[in-house]
């Protein structure tokens, strides 16, 4: 018997693609990016409708891996609190709140940091997603 399922490694291909390209797309492009999320973050209904769908991926994600540890599962849980977090944040905070906690983090150095790690557990999920880890 595998060590994962097949739905533990279908997720852990998509996360790991999708962390890998945009944490290039951010590291590389992060002075279009800055201005972007800034306008972003003035644009409630918009903000609103992301803070919706992130709630409910969060969730799943939770509902499925509710253990946060240093293995596959540990690391779904852990994306899927943060996304929960942040999404209440956006839905329960005023408009003001939100857009200097967003102002906060739009710096190149997050941008930075975050994109370079991003990559690392793209890497670390594709890798065991693909069987190369």
């Amino acid at each position: 018997m595998l060590p994962y399922s097949h739905m533990e490694l279908f997720l852990a291909k998509l996360l790991g693609l999708y962390f890998i390209i945009m944490g290039i797309i951010v590291l590389a492009r992060r002075k279009a990016v800055i201005p972007t999320i800034k306008d972003l973050s003035r644009n409630r209904p918009l903000v609103l409708v992301i803070a919706v769908i992130e709630l409910a991926a969060g969730i799943a994600l939770v509902l499925q891996f509710p253990v946060v540890s240093q293995s596959l599962n540990g690391l779904f849980a852990l994306v899927g609190y943060m996304m929960v977090v942040e999404s209440i944040i956006y839905l329960a905070a005023p408009a003001s709140m939100v857009q200097k906690f967003i102002g906060r983090f739009n710096r190149p150095l997050w941008y930075v940091a975050g994109g370079a790690l991003a990559i690392v557990a793209g890497i670390f999920l594709a890798g065991t997603g693909f069987g190369i880890i």
